[in-house]
């Protein structure tokens, strides 16, 4: 009886350790008219193309007993006409249309037709579509997306679909196995090359500790689209997708300054567009996009009401025009400009925590590792690994939860309580206690980047001298991952 529990407990440990096959291979999608993956950049009609993007909010509307795609009620327009061209006037050459709000009793052959006629109208406007649907995981959304995949496969127009807006913040599953996303995307290209062979699809992903998840440098997405806010986090994400996803194209496929002209300035939100997208080009973004079209009054807060191009006055606000001529230059590729505030995105200035990350297996040091702590009260701060794996978390507060993953690693959760720190000099033991640190409590959205600033105007290339200050310093010592393929 032993013998047999044995060889089961053999074969348990056999079946949990076997091995990981990670496809990659881009698919072939290439036909006159759609648009096409060639190494690192998207292709139309033999000519590289560069997609300039613009965000576009629709609403789902019956309009004589017919669906019909229409703007969004805050948009104050009269037809997807009018904005479509009004995009294309304004330089752009894509809008992203965000459908993964359309509600799900309605009849799906009305909605194939309306989404089919929205993207004539786009067409006519020399725009191209990404079309931004739910995320088709659940049966009913399985269904509804492989007749939309064969109703639009026809459709040039349709350059792209973002199959999952953001799985950071919007997955259901508190905390999925990467295999698992693995294992669902590899689905969806499935599904792509059964209904629509030449058209291209993506995932919308946040910032770089979607890497603890939804890995994006191990799903088999036609191309990386990645989004990023707030301009002290901006260069920082920019650099590590451009870093890991080296094997396809990668793109912006939303950032944005909000700007009410009080608060923010119209004109540095025209800094951060001409500056966000040059450094996108020197990292080798294969596209950019902007979020969004029109600003929203209901917004939740003042990011989600002034991000908008057109105010709400019906006015542009910002001088997009002058993209169209910086896509003209040539953009020199900096793989290796390292942003000032690489390691410490958000200045932040009492602790720093020293550790090192390595492989289980090799004992190698891992680079482009990230790197998450929290502290006790759950805020989270994040920092990457360098080439020898060694990182260097600096926060306000002690930081008494981690996660840390790589690019095809596993993912490991732990608690530490008694990591010893010390005073960096006798000075700043005079000055602090542990207890009474400046800013303990300060979260990202609540930290202003104007402080940071040297001048008048903005300028995402920071001083380094504000991301290497701390009072405190501890060592976490040394950390091992295990690769996925193992």
């Amino acid at each position: 009886m032993r013998k047999i529990s044995f060889i089961l407990l053999v074969c348990v440990l056999l079946c949990n350790c076997r091995h990981f096959d990670i496809d990659l291979t881009p698919r072939d999608t290439q036909s006159p008219g759609f648009v096409y993956v060639q190494k690192q950049q998207f292709m139309l009609d033999g000519e590289p193309w560069f997609p300039l993007m613009l965000n576009y909010k629709p609403a789902v509307a019956t309009v004589n007993d017919t669906l019909r795609i229409i703007p969004a009620y805050y948009y104050q327009s009269p037809s997807l006409t009018h904005d479509f061209q009004r995009i294309a006037d304004m330089g752009f050459n894509c809008v992203r249309i965000c459908l993964d709000i359309v509600p799900e009793e309605k009849d799906y052959e009305q909605l194939y037709r309306a989404i089919g006629q929205m993207a004539d109208t786009a067409a006519q406007c020399h725009l191209r579509v990404m079309l931004l649907i739910k995320r088709p995981i659940e049966e009913n959304l399985i269904h509804y997306t492989e007749g939309l995949l064969q109703h639009l496969a026809d459709k040039n127009t349709i350059w792209a679909y973002d199959f999952f807006n953001e799985p950071l913040y919007f997955d259901e599953v508190e905390m999925r196995d990467k295999k698992d996303a693995y294992r669902i995307v590899n689905e969806w290209r499935t599904m792509m090359n059964q209904y629509a062979p030449h058209q291209l699809f993506t995932i919308g992903f946040s910032e770089p500790i979607e890497v603890f998840e939804w890995d994006p440098t191990i799903l088999p997405v036609d191309f990386v689209e990645m989004h990023t806010y707030h301009p002290l986090r901006v260069a920082s994400e920019m650099r590590w997708y451009s870093s890991n996803c080296t094997d396809r194209p990668w793109m912006v496929g939303e950032t944005a300054l909000p700007a009410d002209n009080d608060s923010v300035s119209y004109e540095y939100q025209r800094q951060f567009l001409l500056q966000s997208y040059t450094l996108a080009r020197q990292y080798h973004a294969a596209g950019y996009g902007w979020w969004e079209y029109h600003e929203c009054p209901d917004g939740v807060n003042f990011e989600a009401q002034h991000t908008g191009l057109i105010n709400n006055d019906g006015e542009c606000k910002t001088a997009v025009q002058e993209l169209p001529s910086l896509m003209e230059r040539p953009f020199p590729a900096d793989d290796h400009r390292v942003p000032s505030n690489y390691y410490n995105m958000l200045g932040y200035n009492n602790i720093i925590l020293r550790g090192t990350v390595i492989d289980c297996k090799s004992r190698k040091g891992i680079p482009n590792a990230v790197v998450r702590g929290w502290t006790k009260d759950w805020i989270g701060m994040n920092t990457y690994t360098d080439e020898n794996g060694d990182f260097t978390l600096y926060s306000n507060d002690f930081n008494v939860h981690f996660a840390i993953s790589a690019p095809g690693m596993n993912t490991i959760k732990f608690d530490r309580h008694n990591i010893q720190y010390h005073y960096t000099d006798a000075e700043a033991e005079k000055k602090w206690t542990f207890e009474n640190l400046p800013d303990q409590y300060l979260e990202y959205q609540s930290i202003d980047y104007k402080p940071f600033l040297d001048t008048d105007s903005l300028n995402l290339d920071f001083n380094p001298q504000y991301f290497n200050q701390y009072k405190i310093e501890g060592e976490m010592g040394v950390v091992k991952i295990s690769k996925l393929a193992n």
